[in-house]
């Protein structure tokens, strides 16, 4: 979709009034974050799952001899954000998308040692755990599948950010899309897994791939197969944004017009609203989901920033990283 001149923010907005957006927004200390699911205009079920997280990592030092001006402690915090899109039916794609997400935030929560905390090989520790992460989903899909053979051959997309300081690790598999945007525009930081992207990169006129767009060459299912997960660290700045959104929107809004509105709104949660309006003018012919946060002015570096320029582009069996 394209949208008209004619197509304000507030004509997108005012289409809610008969077809409700249900935006939740929280405004942190460093970052404000949106997002937003909507079931469509065509689907009976909403398939799409989200979540947002806030980690910290603080500590109280209640006695010591030692002098106060050597007991300061920082505080550190950072933030979850994931998006999935189940497949396989009505009940057994949404039941896909809850498990993944459920899975990555109890296996976070389970996490005793503070996510960025390893300083000695921060791209070591990151790859061991996006296996761990990616592990724990394959594991409770196919123990869901076990428990209801209905389920088996469920499946779902994943695609999360992990925001701290001021840098980021996104993750994906599958179509489900994560961007950055900022002061030289909108750029797709994932690639689909999809049979039409590698016919694009294979040198296909786009033309002859739009059939193939949905067919995934990569997702989380039951089979207990390894799933190789992309990885890309990504520097941020002030007034950086960086939004997951499931097919929902990509499919159905090009990437200019996410980034106009995201550049002419007034908040991430117009941004969302407007974002799953203009998905809907367009047909809204499958589920919607869209998850937006924008750096503020407060944030601060991370006290392993310096560490980043270190990750390199190298593949291993269990992730595929990509610098940004």
């Amino acid at each position: 979709m394209s949208l008209d001149d004619e197509d304000t923010v507030d004509d997108l907005l005012a289409m809610s009034a008969n077809d409700p957006v249900d935006v939740q927004s929280v405004m942190e200390d460093a970052v404000e974050i949106s997002a937003v699911t909507h079931r469509g205009r065509v689907r009976k079920n909403n398939e799409d799952q989200y979540a947002v997280v806030r980690r910290t990592r603080s500590g109280v030092v209640l006695a010591s001899s030692l002098p106060s001006s050597d007991l300061t402690h920082q505080d550190r915090t950072a933030w979850l954000l994931c998006v999935a899109d189940g497949l396989g039916g009505e009940v057994s794609g949404e039941v896909a998308s809850a498990t993944a997400v459920k899975a990555m935030l109890d296996f976070a929560s389970e996490m005793s040692s503070w996510i960025m905390q390893p300083a000695e090989n921060l791209e070591l520790d990151i790859k061991k755990r996006v296996e761990l992460y990616s592990k724990a989903i394959k594991r409770d899909l196919r123990n869901k599948a076990n428990e209801n053979a209905e389920l088996d051959g469920m499946a779902t997309t994943l695609t999360a950010a992990y925001i701290y300081g001021d840098s980021a690790v996104v993750v994906n598999v599958g179509d489900s899309r994560s961007y950055l945007i900022g002061k030289s525009g909108l750029r797709q930081i994932t690639r689909d897994h999809t049979v039409a992207q590698d016919l694009l990169d294979a040198g296909v006129p786009a033309e002859s791939t739009r059939a193939y767009g949905n067919v995934l060459t990569r997702c989380f299912g039951t089979d207990g197969e390894p799933v190789p997960v992309d990885v890309f660290h990504l520097k941020l700045h002030v007034d950086d944004q960086i939004l997951l959104c499931s097919d929902g929107l990509s499919d159905l809004v090009v990437d200019e017009d996410i980034s106009a509105v995201v550049a002419e709104s007034t908040s991430t949660a117009d941004a969302c609203e407007t974002l799953v309006s203009a998905a809907l003018l367009a047909g809204g012919r499958d589920n919607i989901t869209v998850v937006l946060a924008r750096m503020l002015k407060s944030m601060r570096p991370h006290p392993l920033d310096g560490l980043h320029g270190l990750v390199d582009d190298k593949t291993d069996s269990g992730a595929v990283t990509r610098a940004q």
